[in-house]
């Protein structure tokens, strides 16, 4: 049970990384079209977004890419669809989950006359995903490798689970969907396009910035736009080693970073890890986790801190959290719940928190279904109580839930259906409800 409980939280716990980055040569097709709104708008139909992925292996030599394309709809000023629009993109099926594109109607596009309307949500940016990635990695021999690229996705440590995409259950934990100026598509703050000294680093939300404020995507990942170094371990060794450096995008010989990364598995039911990203710099950011396998089930847990060393007033943030993974006993049926806390070094921020549960019930070898629930409670402002307009205010609140059923056509075909439901109320106690359901055909060659 134990190593069969090993192999299901390893799974989970690489859903990122082989989501994102393809475990093995090969090439994989993502197609997806879906539809959704408001619950009280018009069903909108969003398009279509394709998603081509490729990895090659020649002798010690690998690389891999992908592209991501979009066939998106616009719509006019009376919500009517006015045309679709081809290009590579960052849109996705969670993105427009979070609200319509449409012409003449929200926040304009510099040089264009196309406007995005996410006037569901303020947080839809989370939601971006990237319109490529390119990574080339070299495996000196069988334990060290060198690889550069603009999404490594080298990590260490279970928990938090961020950064999949889109159609993976990883992207919906997220920490229950909280507001962040973080883009972890290239491991850079703000936009890709950011490459000065610094652009590693991750500045914390101030609550009322978003409608819920909280989340905070700790260092488990130390090389996603980077220059990395790694020394592995084989897996026929009893004790389980990696150390890995990394200098991320935007490091500076004027104000030099570097991320350095460690991981021991001292026997075959127990891991730690430590990551620091930033090195050097005044806001580095630590993380630290263990995997811990019992009789029956698996714990994964962390501990860590961003903008260690700043100032309070910078918002440093501390986070604690944990899941558990295990099989009901005589079924098929995996479940994982997860928690996480979010303190903050600014005493007017209260404390922040997400909990979610992931549900798998294989019904046939081909047939599946798959739910993911998550809530979350953002950071309250203290100094809101000492003003009468604003003293019923509170840190806003996130529920999703997310159904999906998925059929193995073949060795080669997947199909995906879900539905995707949100409820949120703001900080100020407005509430948002939107919907959204979509299809996924995913193509290994």
């Amino acid at each position: 049970m134990k190593k069969t409980l090993f192999t299901i939280a390893a799974a989970i716990f690489s859903t990122a990384l082989s989501a994102q980055v393809l475990p093995s040569p090969q090439m994989k097709n993502t197609l997806w079209t879906g539809f959704g709104d408001s619950f009280a708008g018009d069903t909108v139909l969003y398009g279509f977004t394709d998603t081509m992925q490729a990895r090659f292996d020649k002798n010690n030599f690998v690389i891999e890419g992908m592209l991501n394309t979009s066939f998106l709809a616009n719509y006019d000023y009376f919500g009517k669809l006015d045309n679709f629009v081809f290009g590579t993109s960052n849109q996705n099926a969670l993105n427009l989950h979070y609200g319509r594109r449409s012409d003449g109607n929200g926040r304009s596009s510099e040089n264009t006359n196309y406007y995005s309307n996410y006037d569901n949500s303020v947080n839809s940016q989370n939601t971006i995903q990237d319109s490529y990635y390119v990574n080339f990695l070299y495996h000196i021999n069988d334990n060290f490798d060198v690889g550069i690229g603009t999404k490594l996705n080298w990590q260490v440590g279970p928990c938090p689970r961020y950064g999949a995409w889109l159609f993976e259950p990883g992207a919906h934990s997220r920490q229950g969907g909280f507001s962040t100026a973080y883009d972890d598509r290239a491991g850079v703050w703000a936009k890709t396009s950011s490459e000065n000294v610094g652009s590693y680093k991750f500045y914390v939300d101030a609550p009322g910035s978003a409608d819920v404020v909280g989340f905070v995507p700790f260092a488990n990942k130390y090389a996603k736009r980077a220059l990395g170094f790694r020394f592995k371990t084989s897996k026929k060794d009893k004790v389980g080693l990696e150390f890995g450096l990394a200098i991320p995008n935007g490091f500076n010989t004027d104000d030099p970073a570097v991320n350095a990364a460690a991981r021991i598995a001292p026997c075959d039911w127990l891991a730690f890890s430590t990551v620091l990203e930033g090195a050097f710099d005044q806001k580095a950011n630590f993380y630290s986790g263990a995997t811990i396998g019992m009789k029956n089930f698996i714990i994964d847990a962390y501990i860590a801190a961003d903008s260690l060393f700043s100032d309070a007033k910078n918002d440093e943030a501390y986070g604690l959290g944990a899941s558990v993974t295990f099989i009901i006993p005589s079924t098929d049926i995996t479940l994982r719940p997860e928690l996480g806390l979010n303190f903050f070094e600014n005493d007017n921020y209260s404390t922040s928190f997400y909990t979610g549960c992931e549900f798998d019930l294989p019904i046939t070898k081909e047939f599946s279904i798959n739910m993911w629930g998550s809530f979350a409670s953002g950071s309250k402002d203290k100094r809101w109580s000492d003003n009468p307009a604003t003293d019923d205010w509170d840190g806003g609140k996130i529920f999703n839930f997310k159904p999906g059923i998925k059929f193995i056509y073949s060795s080669h075909t997947t199909f995906d259906v879900y539905v995707n439901l949100e409820s949120r109320t703001a900080f100020d106690g407005t509430n948002r409800k939107c919907w959204s359901s979509g299809f996924f055909m995913t193509y290994v060659f």
